[in-house]
C-alpha cells in the first residue's frame, strides 16, 4: 500500500475495460432477441465490425499495459487473435441460444473489425513512440 493510501493495481487497470466490454457482449449475446439495426450501416455485419473493432483495441490497450516492451506489431497480433478467438467463441454460444444463429460470415467481420482496429491502434501508437524519442 502507498503512503496516500491508494492501491491502485496497473493489471487491473489495464484489463477492467476489455474484460468489461467482453461481459456486455457475452450479456448481448444471451438475448434471445436484439434491438433493430436499421440505423447501422451494412446492419449486423457493421455491428460487428464495430464491436469487435471495439474490443480488439481494449485488448491493445490492456496487453500494452501489461507488457509494454513488446513490439507493436506484437500487441496487435495478439489483440487480432484474441478479439477473433473470442468471436468465434461468441458465435458458437449464439447457436445454443433460442431465436439467434451462428453465422460465419459474422465471424469474418469480427475478424475484419479486429484487424483494422487494432492496426489503428499500433499505427498510434508507433507515432507516439517515435514522438517520444
Amino acid at each position: 500500500m502507498s503512503v496516500s493510501g491508494n492501491t491502485r493495481n496497473p493489471v487491473l487497470i489495464a484489463w477492467l475495460p476489455a474484460i468489461a466490454y467482453m461481459m456486455l457482449i457475452w450479456v448481448m449475446s444471451s438475448l434471445s432477441h436484439v434491438p433493430s439495426l436499421e440505423a447501422v450501416p451494412f446492419h449486423d455485419k457493421g455491428v460487428h465490425f464495430l464491436e469487435y473493432g471495439t474490443l480488439a483495441a481494449l485488448l491493445a490497450h490492456a496487453f500494452r499495459g501489461t507488457r509494454p516492451l513488446d513490439r507493436p506489431f506484437v500487441t496487435f497480433l495478439i489483440a487480432v487473435a484474441s478479439a477473433t478467438f473470442f468471436g468465434m467463441t461468441d458465435e458458437m454460444h449464439q447457436a445454443f441460444v433460442p431465436g439467434r444463429n451462428s453465422d460465419v460470415h459474422d465471424l469474418m467481420a469480427d475478424a475484419l473489425g479486429a484487424t483494422l482496429a487494432a492496426a489503428l491502434y499500433c499505427f498510434v501508437l508507433l507515432r507516439f513512440l517515435r514522438k517520444a524519442r
